[in-house]
């Protein structure tokens, strides 16, 4: 578990303790600020965000490090979330960004309000978190669903075709006499044709089965 810095809130209502809880647990970017921008509250993941990307130490008490301190297009992406946050409304975004190391990552920054008994905001809880693994798994998902979206219209078009000709083969077949001389032709190009179907149907199915294998 992260070291938790914070200040005494003892007499908070529950929310925010149970706000504190969540930076205490998690091992996501997260910080509590007060209505007037001031930090109270962060874990060490926080501070190695801010000493990676403005090369300062945050202590209690300091007003935002991000809006004063981050480039002015972020900055302003988040003055804005901040402001949704403070006016009692949890909001989201999801951004091509980077991680400490300078990396590309895919970021999720969630900020939700905090309220005291009378349902007044006394702050928000701010969340950035890395999910970069999460949306590749979600695409490699996707690309997988496609495919079996695809075989599954395979065993719905292309083997139906095959299959219905062939059981439309062997009826008329059933139907006929078997030794009916004057048969022999008509049963010859209706067996040729039988074959055929199969054989086409045997293709189609080899094909399926070697993409289910590649996909499963």
């Amino acid at each position: 578990m992260e070291h938790l810095h914070y200040i005494d809130l003892t007499n908070t209502n529950e929310n925010i303790k149970n706000a504190l809880t969540l930076l205490e647990t998690s091992d996501a970017c997260l910080w509590y600020l007060n209505t007037n921008y001031e930090l109270l509250a962060f874990n060490n993941v926080f501070t190695s965000h801010m000493m990676a990307y403005a090369n300062i130490s945050p202590q209690i008490g300091d007003k935002d490090i991000i809006l004063d301190h981050f480039p002015k297009e972020f900055s302003d992406r988040v003055s804005k979330m901040y402001k949704i946050a403070f006016s009692g409304e949890v909001v989201k975004s999801i951004e091509k960004g980077f991680d400490t190391d300078g990396t590309d990552a895919d970021i999720i920054m969630i900020f939700k309000p905090i309220f005291n008994e009378l349902r007044e905001v006394t702050g928000i809880v701010c969340l950035r978190r890395d999910i970069s693994e999460y949306i590749y798994l979600k695409e490699q998902l996707d690309e997988k669903k496609e495919k079996m979206k695809h075989i599954t219209w395979q065993q719905s078009h292309i083997v139906r075709g095959p299959l219905s000709t062939a059981m439309g083969i062997a009826k008329l077949l059933e139907d006929r006499p078997l030794l009916d001389p004057s048969a022999h032709d008509e049963y010859m190009d209706l067996i040729k044709g039988l074959n055929s179907k199969l054989e086409e149907l045997d293709i189609v199915v080899r094909k399926m089965i070697v993409e289910s294998a590649e996909h499963a």
